[in-house]
């Protein structure tokens, strides 16, 4: 008789079993992963947090509610109307409570009209809002670069020590109150100003805080290349030239904004009356 680890009649696997212990396993891994699901949104919940309290709302949501909040309300004529259709329904289900006909016919006409009074009033003011959304001129920055801005702060957040992320809200808050003017290129803001400002948010920041991450936590304050400062004083130098250059740009576009004002004034200068000598 042949011992059992000789035996070739033995069959050895790596799998389960039977069914039983194979749903068992199966049921451990699906407990397993799981567990880790919640843990990761709770982790990104914690980054967004962290972003938040150290850089306020991102600038996808801050500039998007911008725009919302330029959006006209309902007129008062609307309003009105709608009122009115609704009494003219109200009136109608108190006819047709009474069975009078004529309590009937006289709320749905109520409505009726107040109901074509509203389409008409709504149609015109929608009918407006994209004439003027048309005649806008197209907003600076697109919602990916603002999208890889955000999540550049979002991994930064917990691990930038102050004086980078004073440096970085300082960019932050600029690209913002450039972000809510409408843009013209002209003499004082170019298309290599346009281009530079997108280029910030979608990679000079971006690339420079995920290099700055790379380098391990507890050597981010000491020398690790003899010819290069250490890592939180090299992302403060990028961080500096790139808020003086953003800034830059917005004086740019300040004296682009400018520009109309002082063409009217000399154009008046230019039609002066001058008295003869």
């Amino acid at each position: 008789m042949h011992p059992p680890e000789e035996d070739s009649r033995l069959i050895s696997g790596d799998g389960p079993v039977n069914r039983r212990t194979a749903l068992k396993q199966q049921h451990s891994a699906r407990q397993e992963r799981d567990q880790r699901e919640p843990h990761a949104a709770l982790q990104e919940r914690i980054e967004r947090i962290h972003t938040r309290n150290r850089f306020g709302v991102s600038l996808v949501d801050h500039l998007s509610s911008s725009r919302v909040s330029a959006q006209k309300p309902a007129s008062g004529a609307q309003i009105a109307l709608g009122v009115l259709a609704a009494c003219g329904g109200i009136v109608a289900l108190l006819g047709a409570i009474q069975s009078l006909m004529l309590l009937v016919v006289v709320g749905i006409a109520i409505a009726a009209g107040s109901a074509v009074g509203w389409k008409i009033l709504h149609d015109k003011a929608s009918a407006a809002s994209r004439l003027g959304a048309g005649a806008m001129p197209a907003r600076l920055f697109d919602p990916a670069s603002l999208a890889a801005f955000d999540t550049a702060l979002e991994k930064a957040a917990a691990e930038l020590d102050e004086a980078n992320a004073v440096r970085l809200l300082a960019i932050k808050e600029a690209l913002q109150r450039i972000g809510q003017q409408t843009v013209v290129q002209d003499e004082h803001f170019t298309l290599d100003d346009r281009l530079y400002l997108r280029e910030c948010l979608r990679r000079y920041v971006p690339d420079s805080v995920a290099a700055y991450l790379r380098v391990p936590v507890a050597q981010r304050g000491q020398q690790l290349l003899s010819d290069q400062p250490c890592a939180q004083v090299a992302l403060r130098q990028q961080l500096d030239l790139l808020l003086e250059e953003i800034r830059l740009r917005e004086i740019k576009l300040s004296r682009s904004a400018a520009e109309p004002l002082a063409s009217q004034q000399r154009f008046l200068d230019s039609k002066k009356s001058r008295l003869p000598h």
